[in-house]
């Protein structure tokens, strides 16, 4: 479900707004996110380390991407 609804984001990004690039940043620990962005042409970019503080603990950051050609 979650994976449908990124494709229609990304065809309205796409299609509607006339965009180039999507970029977003998810917490290095939710990996079904991760996967699901892969799914929908994502890829890995970068990472920022330990700028999340989440229930008393430092996360990285994962940048994220994808172009439209």
């Amino acid at each position: 479900m979650g994976s449908e609804a990124i494709q229609r984001l990304l065809q309205h990004a796409l299609e509607g707004m006339k965009l180039h690039r999507v970029g977003i940043r998810v917490i290095s620990y939710n990996d079904r996110a991760i996967r699901s962005y892969e799914k929908c042409g994502f890829s890995i970019e970068g990472r920022e380390r330990e700028t999340a503080f989440v229930n008393g603990a430092w996360h990285d950051d994962v940048m994220m991407g994808r172009t439209f050609r």
